[in-house]
């Protein structure tokens, strides 16, 4: 990984090339920053670069998950939150005349205070923003689609204000489903709803895998409280006392490592809340691995008719859970199934194509 603040003119992987090689070499030069969401960033810009496009990631907050990135400036460590600003504001400044499109994710631009976003709009840079859940989900509107939601961000004040202020410099925002499409709708003149995307070359099914000597059950919870993580424990706890299987629960784990025990596992349990599928189902159902999480009514009409999920509330996922211990036979072809369903609607090259439509378009 590269500091970002130590790379002056030359923004590539090859030694030699100036930016007006690059404006001559390439259509268009892409950033996409600044939080990174399950590795899409990466992931998109892997896909971009399948299609000659010129592309990078900036990260400013690094995580134990421990994605990559091209550049990272580690915002976090840095106490002093006006040396936070001001590294941000430096890194801005490189930045910006290095590339001609900007692609920001949840709710994120290269300064801290979005006073970039005009600098980018006079210099006619072309500017989208991706949302990705949590900064945009508000409760009040969440409850009339989902009763089981839970949210992350409780003011919805700030929500409103962050997108006020970037609809009204970005023209263009990207969502990953209908549900968020209820939350920004209303703010901006284009909204694309655009799938998250997968690698399938680095997430496949392992038919060697040795079969486990207990069915294993596997959770993964980033966000206990919004996961339902509790509810699933308890409905295990209760489960163990009349089936014999294991139980793990990845915490602080790498990404890699972590990919390692859904290899493994028998059954994976998301999440119980939010109603919408996320990149942990999309990873889990490449692996050709059944999987258990909550789709809401909502959703389920949004949704192809074929989504080969589980679907389990706080309610029922007790239910659920003894339901496939009774019924394993039935995994291997909910497996295949999900396999299926990604490489139709997540596959990388085929989701990078609607997004570099979408970068014409601009």
């Amino acid at each position: 990984m590269n500091e970002v603040l130590d790379l002056k003119d030359n923004i590539t992987d090859y030694p030699g090339e100036t930016k007006q090689d690059l404006d001559k070499k390439y259509k268009f030069k892409v950033l996409n920053g600044v939080y990174e969401i399950a590795n899409q960033m990466w992931t998109i810009t892997r896909g971009l670069s399948n299609f000659g496009i010129f592309a990078k990631t900036l990260c400013y907050y690094p995580t134990y998950l421990n994605f990559e990135s091209n550049f990272v400036l580690d915002l976090p460590s840095i106490p002093d939150p006006n040396q936070q600003m001001i590294k941000a504001r430096q890194c801005a400044e490189q930045l910006i005349p290095q590339f001609d499109i900007f692609h920001f994710h949840f709710a994120t631009s290269l300064t801290l205070d979005y006073s970039d976003l005009p600098t980018l709009k006079n210099l006619g840079k072309k500017v989208v923003t991706h949302y990705w859940g949590s900064e945009v989900r508000m409760l009040s509107k969440a409850l009339k689609i989902n009763p089981y939601v839970k949210v992350k961000v409780q003011n919805e004040d700030r929500i409103k204000y962050m997108l006020d202020i970037m609809s009204n410099y970005i023209p263009h925002c990207i969502v990953g489903d209908y549900e968020l499409y209820e939350y920004v709708k209303d703010y901006f003149d284009n909204v694309h709803v655009i799938p998250a995307l997968i690698d399938l070359e680095k997430y496949k099914p392992q038919p060697d895998q040795p079969k486990n000597e207990k069915f294993l059950i596997v959770h993964a919870p980033t966000s206990p409280e919004i996961k339902g993580s509790q509810y699933i424990i308890n409905a295990v706890n209760d489960l163990k006392t009349k089936y014999d299987f294991e139980f793990k629960l990845i915490q602080g784990m790498s990404h890699e490592e972590a990919k390692k025990t859904y290899q493994k596992a028998d059954l994976i349990v998301d999440e119980l809340h939010c109603g919408t599928y996320g990149l942990l189902t999309i990873e889990t159902m490449s692996m050709g691995k059944p999987i258990i999480t909550w789709i809401c009514d909502y959703m389920k009409e949004k949704y192809p008719s074929e989504l080969p999920v589980i679907s389990a509330n706080q309610d029922t996922v007790k239910n659920k859970i003894e339901y496939v211990l009774n019924n394993r036979e039935m995994l291997k072809e909910l497996g295949e199934q999900g396999r299926k369903y990604v490489e139709k609607y997540h596959d990388m090259n085929k989701v990078t194509e609607q997004i570099i439509n979408l970068y014409e378009k601009l």
